[in-house]
């Protein structure tokens, strides 16, 4: 029997995954079977180039905090096969988040278009082979979330990856990140739901029987809007009734006025694809078709429980006229709306290769791309205490809570009794030891400059922002802060890397 596994690579904790079945398996089994196992290290590396591989062994074995949880006796560094190709991990720091998109943008938008760009002061240069596109590159970050709603005034608040979209699609560079936008924030599938609450609900009143949320009766009130604008706007295919004609066609049956030749019933997926048709993004849009695929999938889910099967019935009495349409509002439109309907871009048989790729750093685990860019620290710009959960906690996240809630049923301690904080730090560690794992080629950090300040004060704590990502130790002393012989302490640190 073979037991394969990496403890600094240990990040699915909140799925239920536990490190500890691999670090103290060997015990573990000679106690159940009398027998010792045989280990055997693997730290060969066949992925990254030596400068790359060089920056993560710093990087997990800087915090002596964090060698009490990996693997006894400690496995050597991972060793390196790749010749070197003399670039450094570089990084790109900017003061905001909006110059930093910017300059993210920019940089790629030259690597695609010249197919190279010089590096640093050295003639060194990071070039694109023959076949390369911009499918080759990655933005990992903790979450690629582009907006997010604020019940307080509920508003859309966008984040670093919707930013950087926007500055992308301004230098003619197209995105793939079906899973950062939730489906009921994406413009056009607003306006498809909402094409279908106009043709199914003309006078706006299954919306008060379904009895949704405020945060739901939002958007349902916000995709009506949205689809009535859309509708005076005569999209193509324009000729004849057009799309204003369709809606009311719909809008008669709805009220029991349908003409002869409107049919007895018409499942709630025809009218989705008939929609579609003045909607072209949804048939060419890789993104728009993994949106649409979700869509489809909560109404076939919807109508496998509900009386009239997602069937739009028509010529037949007024209250099973009303009542198929209330189904397909309350069963499948809701729960759009409250954001309980999660897309699925594995339907996706490959990524575009003229689209970068955004993905969570939990997605990319076991992948690998030639560059890498990795967010750690776009949002960060002071030590506010609502966002150290991020970057260096000051309590047990929920998953340490869950276990400590769980462990007290157990027959044996659950997490070898290390401390709640110490194994929310740990996850963090390990979280971004895989990141900075994944490039072959080039790995470039990014995050707003003041990440990088050297800090204030007696323990330059001051004006500093901890962050596990940057090489900070859980005992707050960081050791990528020189030594300096002035006065005042340098305004920013000497990262380990090649800032642009």
């Amino acid at each position: 029997m073979t037991i394969v596994g990496d403890d600094d690579q240990s990040m699915y904790r909140f799925r239920g995954g536990s490190v500890e079945l691999f670090t103290e398996f060997a015990s573990r089994c000679e106690q159940a079977t009398r027998r010792k196992t045989s280990r055997v290290d693997m730290t060969r590396n066949f992925r990254s180039r030596p400068e790359i591989v060089q920056f993560y062994n710093d990087y997990i074995t800087s915090d002596p905090s964090f060698s009490p949880v990996r693997i006894i006796p400690p496995k050597p560094l991972v060793t390196v096969t790749r010749a070197s190709e003399s670039i450094p991990v570089i990084g790109m720091f900017r003061p905001d988040q909006e110059s930093l998109a910017t300059g993210l943008a920019e940089f790629l938008s030259t690597l695609v278009n010249q197919r190279g760009l010089p590096v640093g002061e050295t003639g060194r240069e990071i070039r694109m082979l023959k076949d390369g596109a911009l499918g080759d590159v990655v933005f990992l970050a903790h979450s690629i979330e582009e907006e997010s709603y604020s019940p307080y005034n509920h508003e859309l608040q966008e984040r670093f990856p919707g930013i950087l979209r926007n500055q992308m699609e301004t230098n003619g560079i197209q995105v793939f990140n079906p899973r950062g936008q939730a489906l009921r924030t994406v413009p056009d599938v607003r306006s498809l739901l909402g094409l279908v609450l106009l043709a199914v609900d003309p006078k706006n009143t299954i919306i008060d029987d379904v009895m949704p949320t405020n945060e739901a009766r939002f958007f349902l009130m916000q995709w009506r809007q949205k689809a009535q604008q859309f509708v005076d706007s005569n999209p193509p295919p324009n000729d004849g009734q057009a799309l204003r004609g369709f809606i009311r066609d719909w809008q008669n049956a709805a009220v029991g006025k349908a003409t002869e030749d409107f049919p007895q019933d018409w499942p709630v997926l025809e009218l989705i694809f008939k929609l579609i048709s003045w909607m072209p993004e949804f048939q060419r849009n890789p993104e728009h078709q993994v949106w649409l695929e979700a869509i489809t999938r909560i109404i076939a889910s919807a109508g496998m429980a509900s009386p009239y099967r997602m069937n739009l019935l028509q010529n037949t009495s007024d209250d099973h006229v009303s009542l198929s349409r209330l189904s397909l509002v309350r069963d499948a439109l809701l729960p759009i709306a409250e954001n309980e309907v999660e897309v699925d871009e594995d339907i996706m048989p490959s990524v575009p290769r003229d689209r970068l790729q955004f993905m969570t750093i939990h997605q990319a685990k076991g992948l690998e791309f030639p560059l890498v860019i990795v967010d750690v620290g776009s949002r960060f710009t002071r030590d506010h205490r609502m966002q150290r959960f991020l970057r260096f906690p000051d309590r047990i996240s929920n998953v340490v809570q869950a276990e400590n809630d769980v462990e007290s049923y157990l027959t044996a301690p659950l997490r070898n009794t290390r401390k709640g904080l110490d194994r929310t730090f740990d996850d963090l560690v390990r979280l971004y030891y895989v990141a900075y794992s994944r490039p072959q080629s080039v790995l470039m950090l990014v995050g707003c400059e003041n990440c990088l300040r050297y800090g204030t004060g007696k323990n330059h704590t001051q004006k500093s922002i901890p962050n596990i990502a940057l090489g900070w130790c859980r005992d707050k002393t960081w050791p990528w802060r020189q030594e300096y012989s002035s006065r005042q302490p340098p305004v920013r640190i000497e990262p380990p890397f090649l800032l642009l």
